[in-house]
This record gives C-alpha cells, structure tokens and sequence, in this order.
C-alpha cells in the first residue's frame, strides 16, 4: 500500500485496488465486504482521498493527464485569444 501511495506504480498498473491485490497476491475480492481484507481498501481509499486533496497524484500517468488536460486548455484559450 505504501508503494503504491508513494508512486511506486509497477508496470501495467494503476494506483487502484487492483494493482494493490496484485502486489499482495490476494484475491481482489478480498478486500470488499466483509471478506478479511475490507479494512484494508478503505484505508488505502481513505489514504488515496487525502493525497488527492492535498494534491499529490501518486499514479505517474494520472499526474501526467492531469498535466495535459491543463496544458491543453491554455493552449486552447491562447489560440481563442490569437483568433
């Protein structure tokens, strides 16, 4: 779960449920429920909303859209200005 938070993002994952079950070699359905590992995800989801918050985007390529999309509404606000 701290990998994860810090951006350690293995390949071909994201910073979800998913990836995190995958690095623990646990069953994702393990962490829904009442099933052993619930409390779990809502600690990593808890942790992952307040990063958020604070702004920090631990998934590489979700910074990375984020990036992007404010980029690309400057440069679309810069050619409305030019026109």
């Amino acid at each position: 779960m701290d990998r994860l938070l810090r951006g350690e993002i293995p390949r071909g994952g994201k910073c979800d449920i998913k990836t995190l079950a995958s690095e623990a070699a646990v069953d994702r359905t393990a962490f829904y429920g009442t099933r052993p590992y619930a409390h779990l995800r809502v600690e990593f989801e808890r942790r992952l909303n307040v990063l958020r918050e604070a702004g920090e985007i631990p998934d590489p390529r979700d910074a990375q859209i984020s990036r992007l999309k404010v980029e690309n509404t400057k440069l679309r606000e810069r050619l409305a200005q030019s026109e």
